[in-house]
């Protein structure tokens, strides 16, 4: 779901949950789920693949740790994991996040039991992130599954074509950074649909 920085739905979300999809979105959704192959003439834009690669990757990573105390903010962990200790304004910088959705995201952490918010006593204003110990012990299977995942998504693909793509998306990223934009804040949850579904079939019994 994307949220903006007031914590709305925008448009494209709402959009695409109380309209008939377009025949545009019927393909994109075909390509999520496998119902159909999609037409090679078809024309998806950049951002939208980038859309949906994002949701099947992270779609996997969340099967392969949904033994863990967290459902979500993996990639906020992972970034973590090297940087612990930082302040708050720098996750925000480097994953290009909201710092009013990090308050959020850093509150469920804290929550969790992943992280505490530490005061800078010389700056009040300012708050440094840690892990704290069973955080750092489930970081640490979160950072192998990214580790593991990459690998297992460019099997087949030459080193030189991931450094080649890899650049791309740098350069990417870099160039939608100088444009003007709206804050967006990818919020990744489990459906629950398999939970529904269990507490339907104890109800039959």
């Amino acid at each position: 779901m994307l949220i903006d920085n007031k914590g709305k739905r925008n448009a494209f979300s709402r959009d695409c949950l109380t309209k008939d999809p377009d025949p545009m979105y019927k393909t994109e959704t075909s390509l999520i789920t496998g119902d159909m192959k999609l037409n090679e003439e078809t024309s998806i834009p950049v951002g939208t693949r980038a859309l949906i690669l994002s949701k099947l990757y992270y779609s996997v990573l969340s099967k392969n740790l949904e033994n863990l105390d967290v459902e979500r903010y993996y990639s906020i962990l992972n970034f973590l994991y090297e940087n612990n200790g930082c302040n708050q304004q720098y996750i925000c910088n480097n994953l290009a996040i909201d710092k009013t959705a990090m308050v959020k995201v850093i509150d469920y952490l804290i929550k969790a039991g992943f992280v505490d918010r530490n005061v800078n006593p010389e700056d009040r204003r300012e708050h440094f992130i840690v892990l704290t110990k069973k955080g750092l012990k489930q970081t640490e299977e979160i950072v192998n599954s990214f580790k593991a995942l990459d690998e297992e998504i460019f099997e087949g693909i030459t080193p030189e074509d991931r450094d080649t793509f890899e650049a791309v998306l740098t350069h990417l990223t870099s160039h939608l950074k100088q444009m003007p934009s709206t804050d967006l804040f990818f919020n990744y949850k489990k459906t629950g649909r398999k939970k529904r579904k269990q507490i339907a079939t104890s109800q039959v019994k």
